[in-house]
């Protein structure tokens, strides 16, 4: 009867281990498809972003909590992917405008996560919101500025770029 435990428990132990090598392992990726790939992180951010700001300007109510539910999907798959991509070889170029990319992304998910919540007709809870995506907006400036100096690329037309 032991053995059929230890015989679980090692398949546990190697499923366990499959998994941390397919998730905990970096994406790796040749060094244009890494820009490409950035870019096209921030300007899905962005839009994002303008959404969730709309949504903010616009009318309170139901609106608020869809469009934050929606963009927090996208700011919490842009902050994963900022931790993940790496070039398949060789130093990071992008290492900054990763990390910019990643506290755009932070700060624009707080902001989604108070806009989402039931404190959101709160007017200090909404400040505090406007000005998480003042500082979101600021850091995706930054991180589109120096993605542009590190390797110009065409990109869609953006409120934000340069």
């Amino acid at each position: 009867m032991i053995w059929l435990y230890l015989l679980i428990l090692l398949a546990l132990a190697a499923a366990l281990w499959g998994v941390y090598r397919v998730l905990g392992t970096p994406s790796k990726l040749p060094p244009t498809d890494y820009h490409i790939v950035l870019a096209d992180v921030a300007v899905s951010v962005e839009k994002a972003a303008m959404q969730l700001r709309q949504a903010l300007e616009g009318t309170a109510g139901a609106d608020w909590a869809d469009a934050a539910k929606e963009a927090r999907k996208i700011f919490q798959t842009g902050y994963y992917q900022t931790l993940r991509l790496r070039p398949a070889s060789g130093a990071d170029p992008a290492v900054d405008v990763r990390a910019e990319l990643g506290r755009a992304c932070e700060a624009y998910d707080w902001a989604s996560r108070m806009i989402g919540s039931e404190s959101a007709n709160n007017p200090l809870i909404m400040e505090a919101a406007r000005r998480l995506i003042d500082a979101g907006d600021t850091a995706l400036r930054q991180a589109a500025r120096e993605l542009s100096l590190a390797h110009p690329a065409p990109r869609e037309n953006s409120a934000l770029s340069p």
